[in-house]
């Protein structure tokens, strides 16, 4: 019976190899399942890819009465169509060919459940099978499109809680057998995660998988898989900030084990000494757990931050392949999560098989082989002093994808190398709050790229202090170095493109999109695009040509504070742009200079200290969104506003006119009196920096 089923196995994961491994096309999030973002054409080599230039461009994204927002989408291609979601979980179809738009589907996400989100409006993409297109949407819905007509075939809410916890969807679906899966975000802003699988056919749902144990006062486990998890968290633990444990990126599929890996999320709030005062493992977070793709019970797990109180999150992208290891061939999967070491798992059991960091670490000495545990040093503990920590909360690798060339042996990885100061807020502070963060902790950034001499004292970064630097490394999984890196880029990297030429492709916050030689890291062909980019880039063949594609446009996690020189962001407008490359193509047009046009100045509302100075401590919920002072990230620059905007103040804030545009309402938050405050602070702020 076992051989029987093996042989089966064996046939349905060559039949799905074969309908994902087209090397002309690009028709999974990873190309294949193995997600290892790897093309195997070799038209664009070392010798040619000087000529690389533009074949055409897309950057019809503005969705009528809606702000501009950041794209992280990997497109798809497939039977010369383009298919990826844009910004407001918006799907767009192209022809592959020349960039003319085909269809496109606006879900119509709720303006009002940005607030809910963490980490800005944005998507990571869709997933593609036998003729549907399926995207989760910011708000939660999970839907189904026709491939050719982009009319609905079906929706389905996917959130289990409207009303108590801050749910939000930025993720990419993935294929697992008969099924369409997806997790969510929010754990920052105080969620539960799960798992959710729906029937590819007709969406209903098959089953879910909750990653940490819910309020027991609520209800009994809803699986043995949780009640497992529940004995590594204490009694006493914060319930009623949901735990944490969001699933909002990462998950590979493998058709021969019929697992599911799906990479978990922090806790909440961050510190465990917060978050489960009685200490313990706090299971599943920060871990990836293997699940069968059937049923959606537990086979393994492996926790790479056990008590994780840095946001080391397990969510960045796995990697399926075969390698030779200690004279034998193994089913491994590779990761490099935000905690600094790059794993090497045996995806059939979960056992770890090698763990060495590939960035500065210095919570912990190294992992212990036998236990899979890390041996953590003094400096992990910042319960009673603030402490330097690296990586950063950003990790030494956040959501952008890394590759693996299976030609050149090596992977390639966006990394941030950077520390933090990690410090405690007042436990009085850490209380749930709809559309709020909730974290718990407060951090500040360190230097970069591993200058600590001279450090400043916490909590408060310097305006002198070194910009957020990111390099690109190439690491040999089997020896466990860094074979060669790149030179230092300003904040942090895009994701990348390995090919069977030779190549690796890369995009950057300084808006350079550029070919790197994979033996060596010599930079081949960069092209100033004026634009950031942070997702992947893809490559696929049309007609005998061979195409790269990239989606560009700044936003998410990292535009909720200020740019640090050489970001695109702060000299050109940033606006959604999708950029298609090719041999001999043409040049790439600089977007327009970023100007601001002074408004009219405002007269003051209120000069009452008092007033003035509680409307600046209520800014710290506008930042998320808002540039402090007219920085560039903001949506949009609250100290340059319109007379008519002023006017208009209190009804935007509390009635939610601009919710639609992705203002909110926050009525539920601020009071009539707090938004006068908040006014008042901005306006008479605008009126001193303007004398």
């Amino acid at each position: 019976m076992k051989k029987f089923t093996y042989v089966i196995a064996t046939l349905l994961t060559v039949g799905l190899a074969q309908a994902a491994d087209d090397s002309h096309e690009w028709p999974l999030y990873g190309r294949t399942f193995e997600e290892a973002r790897f093309s195997p054409l070799r038209h664009i080599d070392r010798s040619n890819v000087r000529t690389l230039g533009l074949a055409w461009e897309f950057n019809d994204f503005v969705v009528r009465g809606r702000t501009h927002r950041g794209n992280e989408a990997t497109p798809l291609v497939s039977d010369g169509v383009m298919y990826f979601a844009g910004p407001w979980s918006v799907v767009y179809a192209l022809d592959a060919r020349t960039g003319k738009l085909l269809w496109k589907y606006d879900p119509q996400v709720d303006g009002n459940w940005l607030r809910r989100a963490c980490c800005d409006g944005v998507n990571k993409g869709v997933a593609l099978w036998k003729g549907y297109v399926y995207v989760a949407t910011l708000d939660g819905y999970l839907i189904a499109l026709d491939a050719k007509t982009g009319s609905l075939a079906w929706r389905n809410d996917t959130f289990v809680d409207r009303v108590t916890m801050n749910y939000a969807s930025t993720g990419a679906p993935r294929i697992a057998g008969n099924n369409i899966v997806i997790g969510n975000s929010g754990a920052e802003m105080g969620a539960r995660g799960y798992v959710s699988a729906y029937d590819l056919g007709t969406g209903k749902l098959a089953w879910r998988f909750f990653t940490v144990p819910g309020d027991p006062a609520k209800g009994p486990d809803e699986s043995p898989d949780v009640t497992l998890a529940r004995k590594t968290w204490s009694k006493d633990s914060r319930w009623d900030l949901g735990g944490g444990g969001t699933a909002w990126d990462s998950m590979v599929y493998d058709p021969a084990l019929n697992l599911l890996y799906v990479g978990v999320g922090n806790g909440m709030p961050h510190p465990v000494w917060s978050r489960s005062p009685g200490g313990g493992d706090n299971l599943y977070l920060s871990s990836i757990v293997a699940l069968d793709a059937s049923s959606g019970r537990m086979r393994w797990y492996y926790q790479t931050t056990p008590a994780d109180s840095y946001d080391y999150t397990a969510t960045q992208n796995m990697i399926l392949a075969d390698m030779k290891i200690g004279g034998k061939t193994r089913r491994v999967l590779m990761q490099a999560p935000k905690n600094g070491f790059f794993y090497i798992l045996d995806r059939a059991t979960g056992k770890v098989l090698s763990a060495k960091p590939y960035t500065k670490v210095s919570w912990a000495e190294r992992v212990d082989l036998k236990t899979g545990r890390p041996i953590l040093t003094a400096q992990a503990d910042y319960s009673k002093e603030a402490k330097e920590i690296w990586p950063s909360q950003a990790g030494g690798h956040n959501w952008m994808p890394m590759s693996y060339s299976d030609a050149a042996k090596l992977v390639f990885i966006p990394t941030m190398d950077a520390g933090m100061y990690f410090k405690m807020e007042p436990s009085k502070d850490v209380h749930f709050r709809v559309g709020a963060n909730n974290e718990g902790d407060s951090v500040a950034w360190a230097r970069s790229a591993g200058d600590t001499a001279n450090p400043r004292s916490p909590p408060n970064p310097g305006p002198n202090d070194p910009p957020f630097r990111s390099v690109l490394k190439a690491w040999d999984p089997l020896a466990s170095k860094i074979v060669w890196q790149s030179a230092p880029k300003p904040y942090w990297g895009g994701g990348v493109l390995s090919t069977a030429s030779g190549l690796v492709f890369q995009g950057a916050a300084d808006g350079s999109f550029s070919a790197y030689d994979a033996k060596d890291g010599r930079v081949l062909r960069s092209i100033d695009t004026g634009t950031a980019m942070m997702a992947g880039p893809i490559s696929y063949e049309l007609d005998g040509v061979q195409y790269v594609a990239v989606l560009a446009g700044f936003g998410g996690a990292m535009n909720q504070v200020g740019y640090p020189p050489g970001v695109a962001a702060l000299q050109y407008q940033n606006s959604e742009r999708l950029f298609v490359f090719k041999l001999n193509g043409g040049a790439v047009s600089l977007p327009p200079v970023r100007r601001r046009e002074l408004q009219p100045l405002p007269a003051a509302t209120s000069k009452d200290p008092a007033v003035i100075a509680h409307g600046m401590s209520l800014f710290g919920r506008c930042g998320v969104c808002h540039g402090f002072r007219g920085l560039p990230n903001g949506y949009p620059d609250l100290w340059n506003l319109a007379p008519g905007t002023h006017a208009a103040f209190q009804s935007i804030v509390l009635e939610g006119a601009l919710s639609y545009a992705g203002m909110p309402s926050f009525k539920d938050a601020l009071s009539v009196d707090d938004v006068k405050a908040l006014q008042a602070f901005i306006i008479s702020d605008e009126i001193n920096l303007r004398k």
